[in-house]
């Protein structure tokens, strides 16, 4: 269905492989990106979900099941069919939860299959593991707003694990950060360079663990970042 990327963003590839995934994410703008899912579709009497090729329909199945005991959950098709449920609600219930089945691929790569990024924007994940011990501080998310008007993401995290060295090298404790993202036709430009390196900020949510790359200090006392890479969802 045509909402499933109606935000263009790209996914930076992450430095540890995730525990487990959820089917679909929600960007900071309001827009549903899928993970464990390649595409959902509404019929009269529920939603239909088509699963990436690799994943164990039956195993997810029985694990949304238990996440989820009081909706009715079925196997259609080869697809997994929730029952009586609006389109809205199933995003609403289903967006950032940790279903219980890990997909092998980042999800850099699901997005780059949708659309068909080059490869030679990003760098390669063994370097950016060795790259990001020492250039990055390591945070936690507490909260985050973005304003599709300017392009501005706001957040609010922890930083556990401060750049090896650097100006910034001795931070630690609750800090702001702010990102601008270049827009086009009211959406995050998925063809902008800089957005690409910080997009991972669009995805997260309270909890998620990044790597940032902070640039400066400003006067309203929050850090810039111009590059951010997610570690945990």
């Amino acid at each position: 269905m045509e909402k499933v990327l109606a935000v263009l963003l790209s996914v930076s590839t992450i430095s540890c492989p995730l525990a487990a995934d959820p089917l679909l994410v929600r960007g900071a703008d309001g827009s549903y990106l899928p993970i464990l899912a390649e595409e959902w579709r509404s019929a009269k009497n529920g939603v239909y979900v088509k699963v990436k090729k690799g994943i164990d329909f039956g195993m997810l199945k029985d694990r949304l099941v238990e996440k989820f005991p009081e909706q009715t959950i079925e196997i259609r098709n080869e697809q997994i069919f929730f029952a009586s449920i609006e389109e809205d609600a199933f995003l609403h219930l289903l967006a950032g939860v940790d279903v219980g089945v890990a997909f092998q691929q980042t999800p850099l790569s699901v997005l780059r299959e949708k659309k068909e990024l080059p490869d030679g924007i990003f760098v390669p994940l063994e370097q950016r593991a060795q790259k990001t011990s020492g250039e990055f501080v390591e945070a936690e998310v507490v909260s985050l707003s973005f304003s599709g008007i300017d392009g501005l993401v706001k957040a609010e995290v922890v930083v556990k694990t401060p750049p090896a060295s650097g100006e910034f090298a001795k931070l630690k404790g609750p800090i702001k950060v702010k990102a601008f993202f270049k827009m086009k036709k009211k959406k995050v430009d998925v063809e902008d360079e800089s957005n690409q390196r910080k997009s991972d900020l669009l995805i997260v949510q309270p909890k998620s663990l990044l790597h940032l790359r902070l640039e400066k200090k400003d006067t309203d006392e929050t850090y810039l970042v111009s590059e951010a890479r997610l570690k945990k969802y």
